[in-house]
């Protein structure tokens, strides 16, 4: 699923179904339907998000409360339309709020513009601003004949969701080359788990010289076997690229909805926890500020993942954590599962680590890092993991990295 953290505005013209049906497929939703207004509070109408923490935030300064709907169904993102041959002497104002960071996350006003006849106004539930839709002063109602739509996942179907009525896609996948600079990475163990572990006494530092390492254990093992099979109840979305495809799960909103297992409701919010960006810090020499990302990632027969050359562009570092919950079994001809390698820097070794279910490779992600993780054989089961992805400074304070010290290295 693709992220889109900005509303969109689009003039589909007379072509508003296949336009909408397009949309469908960018957001790998499994339908959309025509929807109810969005809710109403005092003198405006929400477009969305509707689900994400961001909403209850900048609403929470204006007094208001959104209520969450009872429905389980997992929402992607919501639209209205206004017709071409609508053109009222008042249109209704969209409006764009974005949290100040600064002053609290009050919302602050970036964007107001009138709705125009024809245009499509769409919001996905991973947008950073909050959009709304306020009346006119004169008329204090919107228009009559706007169109509202969401595009939504069927929790109901969860393993082989089809899309556009057919089967999930395969797509080929060039092999991987066998390359004598391949080496084992550093591995780490540490006890008790590292997440129940409040203050671990354990620490890597990730550089450009050692940009990663496998860490064991993450959870202890009872934990985990129900969280791992509570996942399979997860809305899963397929993803293709060029050369990877894996099905992704948002796990926050899907943590919010009524029907969420309490495992994965209890994980994402010790995995939302603020004292996780310390134990970053402290477990990979990095002061992360933040998080950017946590997701559930599952490769089955067929798939692979190779995000290639993705270095972030805003100049910031990124920290990831890829946690291992579940490997594919029964693969022999899988000699390594997960690649660390240098793009720009093809002479570099190429650092590699086995399957090992829960275990976490922490990788410092900059233009000279990329990983990749090879096609799992037909013959064996499903790879399920939970990505966390943290932002850091420009450029980390060196005095803040140190040697490693306790846990078991080898």
């Amino acid at each position: 699923m693709m992220i889109i953290r900005q509303p969109l505005y689009i003039y589909p013209g007379d072509r508003l179904d296949s336009e909408l049906d397009r949309l469908r497929q960018l957001f790998s939703a499994t339908a959309i339907k025509s929807s109810e207004p969005g809710p109403p509070f005092n003198h405006f109408f929400l477009l969305g998000p509707r689900t994400a923490r961001t909403t209850s935030q900048l609403l929470k300064h204006w007094g208001l409360t959104l209520n969450q709907s009872s429905d389980s169904t997992p929402m992607i993102a919501w639209g209205v339309w206004m017709p071409p041959q609508d053109n009222p002497l008042h249109p209704p104002l969209v409006q764009v709020y974005r949290p100040l960071r600064q002053s609290g996350d009050r919302p602050l006003l970036i964007s107001e513009q009138p709705l125009q006849p024809g245009e499509l106004i769409i919001v996905t539930e991973h947008c950073d601003s909050l959009v709304i839709l306020s009346p006119s002063e004169v008329t204090q109602t919107l228009p009559d004949h706007l169109q509202w739509f969401v595009w939504h996942s069927d929790l109901s179907l969860k393993t082989f969701r089809p899309i556009s009525g057919q089967p999930y896609p395969r797509i080929s996948q060039p092999p991987i080359p066998v390359n004598p600079l391949n080496h084992p990475g550093p591995i780490l163990r540490t006890s008790p788990p590292w997440l129940s572990d409040f203050y671990p006494e354990i620490t890597f530092p990730l550089t450009p010289k050692t940009p990663s390492f496998q860490l064991i254990s993450i959870l202890p093992s009872e934990e985990l076997a129900a969280l791992t099979l509570a996942l399979n109840d997860a809305p899963w979305t397929r993803q293709i690229r060029e050369g990877s495809s894996h099905d992704i799960c948002n796990l926050v909103p899907w943590s919010q909805s009524r029907t969420c297992p309490s495992i994965v409701k209890q994980m994402v919010w010790q995995l939302q926890n603020p004292n996780l960006k310390r134990k970053v810090a402290e477990l990979t020499g990095i002061p992360v500020t933040g998080r950017r990302e946590l997701i559930g990632s599952r490769l089955r027969p067929g798939d692979r993942l190779f995000p290639g050359e993705n270095p972030p562009s805003d100049g910031k570092l990124r920290v990831q954590l890829h946690w291992v919950l579940q490997v594919p079994d029964n693969t022999p001809e899988r000699p390594w599962d997960l690649r660390v390698c240098s793009p720009n820097s093809p002479e570099t070794p190429q650092i590699v680590y086995a399957a090992k279910p829960n275990s976490a490779l922490c990788l410092l992600i900059d233009k000279d890092s990329s990983y990749e993780i090879p096609e799992i054989p037909e013959s064996a089961g499903e790879r399920l993991s939970i990505m966390m992805t943290f932002e850091s400074k420009l450029d980390p304070t060196p005095s803040f990295i140190s040697a490693p010290t306790i846990g078991e290295l080898y």
